[in-house]
């Protein structure tokens, strides 16, 4: 996943990373850059966005939002602390894992380790706190409705996923919110958020002390990957929304296919790169249309998302199904090579900062594969960007690019009716 999935060279920025010590099983990255002014500490999960039982859409991104204003032992929430400590803190949810992370001064990561570990290790979520959290995600929600790339997004993984985490909407109405209640927050966390269910993400000035404030484990990390169902044959279909758009996705390799994976990461850049992807240049004149594609690394399948975001979406439908179909064509050796280079430049300048780095290793250990992460000394997806040949991109297109999902978002007014 382009993240957010950044993706690099460790040697070309200086890292070291590793587990921490043998005698902590849980799975723990550190990129350490002595010469890095801040710390990015970051606890990432796997936990189904909608519940364990799929009855609660939404209550992954409720906890975490209540877990970090929920009042420590010590006065402050860990909200209250990053701030004091001049830091920022943020949570992530999507369908099938969930992260909390900080970025604050390295003097100060070690203790806000320690209050993050206390906040979710054994959370209480305190009446005070869900409220502050209820707050915060009805606004995620009021905001989502007007961004058509994750409302699309959204979509197009509930038609691919007929079961499991990828079929719900992490952010999703805020009326499913608004049903959810505090003993349910309480005993999702409980469950949720235990040390053996943490995964470690570290990096930037990652010194001793930080190191240290890492607990010791008791137990392996307890929790799988957790992987939705595929649904049958892909459809179109159209739904009301805020805003206009259109939205395509191909189911893709699994993460433990490194080579195949990275070959669609490679066309998901080639085409759709913000600057040089072929697609976006060809189609940039359409200054009101915003086009949007990646590959999402997931433990398996993985899913090529692309989105048009704009109320002339739907002219590009044909030119971007004809691009993505060329791919199963071989491109000649001499633009295969400028190309990737191009994508190889491109992954290393997304893992530039601390927080980068911890949201690329931190994602990729979560889906099962730590060492496939862009910037793992091991170097396996350099490796596998190295490997690549026109010949074995085309055949992943062949294999996975034939019979997209698609969604069409139709702008309707606040009301509900369709707009004119």
């Amino acid at each position: 996943m382009i993240v957010r999935a950044a993706r690099g060279a460790a040697a070309a920025l200086c890292l070291t990373a590793g587990l921490l010590a043998p005698a902590r099983a849980q799975i723990v990255t550190a990129h350490d850059d002595p010469a890095a002014a801040t710390a990015a500490v970051e606890l990432w999960y796997r936990v189904p966005s909608a519940g364990y039982d799929f009855q609660s859409p939404g209550i992954a991104r409720m906890a975490l939002a209540a877990a970090v204003a929920s009042k420590l032992a010590g006065g402050a929430s860990l909200s209250e602390l990053v701030n004091r400590l001049g830091g920022s803190l943020s949570i992530q949810v999507f369908p099938d894992i969930s992260m909390v992370g900080a970025s604050v001064p390295a003097a100060s990561a070690p203790a806000v380790l320690r209050a993050m570990t206390g906040a979710f290790f054994h959370p209480v979520i305190t009446a005070a706190g869900l409220k502050i959290a209820a707050q915060d995600s009805a606004v995620a929600a009021a905001s989502q409705l007007y961004d058509s790339a994750l409302t699309l997004q959204d979509a197009l993984f509930a038609q691919l996923f007929s079961q499991g985490p990828g079929h719900y909407a992490p952010v999703p109405d805020a009326s499913q919110f608004a049903k959810i209640s505090p003993a349910d927050v309480q005993a999702f966390a409980s469950r949720a958020f235990r040390e053996s269910n943490a995964i470690f993400s570290l990096a930037g000035n990652v010194g001793d002390a930080l190191r240290a404030a890492v607990p010791p484990s008791v137990a392996a990390l307890d929790t799988p990957p957790i992987d939705s169902t595929l649904a049958g044959a892909s459809v179109e279909t159209s739904t009301a929304a805020r805003a206009s758009g259109m939205g395509f996705a191909w189911t893709g390799p699994r993460i433990s296919d490194a080579r195949a994976a990275t070959a669609m990461d490679f066309i998901a850049d080639y085409l759709f790169d913000p600057d040089r992807g072929t697609v976006t240049r060809a189609t940039r004149s359409q200054r009101n249309v915003f086009v949007s594609g990646q590959f999402v690394t997931l433990h398996d399948p993985g899913v090529l998302l692309v989105t048009l975001s704009g109320e002339t979406a739907s002219a590009l439908q044909q030119p971007v199904l004809v691009a993505v179909s060329a791919m199963a064509q071989p491109l000649d050796a001499a633009t295969f090579s400028r190309a990737r280079k191009a994508f190889l430049y491109h992954i290393m300048s997304q893992i530039q900062t601390p927080v980068q780095r911890a949201d690329n290793a931190g994602w990729y250990a979560a889906e099962g594969n730590a060492q496939y992460a862009p910037g793992d000394p091991s170097q396996t997806y350099v490796n596998a960007v190295n490997s690549l040949d026109p010949s074995f991109v085309a055949e992943v297109a062949r294999m996975y690019l034939q019979h997209p999902a698609i969604v069409r978002l139709i702008q309707s007014s606040p009301g509900g009716s369709t707009a004119t």
